[in-house]
């Protein structure tokens, strides 16, 4: 039988401390997440690379702008497919994916969008 796919999304308020970081990251992997959407992160485009485990295979981003924003799609090393990066913005808001696994396309976004400019 084929292990269910697990997508979380998580605006994670930030994650520049160190042990919130880890926190989060042991949290996704105790719950078998193949493919974590966070917004949120206030993470910079090196600060992203962090976020690189032994369970995450691929970080796909758009860094904070200004220490605000931030979002990231992290892919497990295990994950049975393939993901592509379509499209990243400069201002930390969006990352879109084209995702293959089998037979099935589909394309995932992860958005930050908060509620005032």
């Amino acid at each position: 039988m084929a292990r269910p796919l697990k997508i979380v999304s998580w605006n994670v308020g930030g994650i520049t401390s160190p042990v919130k970081r880890y926190k989060i990251l042991q949290a996704l992997q105790r719950r078998g997440t193949m493919i974590a959407c966070l917004q949120e992160t206030r993470l910079s485009r090196l600060e992203h690379l962090k976020l690189r485990t032994k369970w995450v295979g691929e970080v796909h981003q758009s860094p904070a702008s200004h220490g605000k924003g931030g979002v990231a799609i992290l892919i497990h090393k295990s994950f049975p497919g393939q993901a592509k990066l379509l499209h990243h913005d400069d201002f930390g808001r969006l990352v879109l994916l084209e995702v293959t696994m089998q037979s099935l396309t589909f394309l995932l976004l992860v958005c930050y969008a908060p509620n005032q400019y």
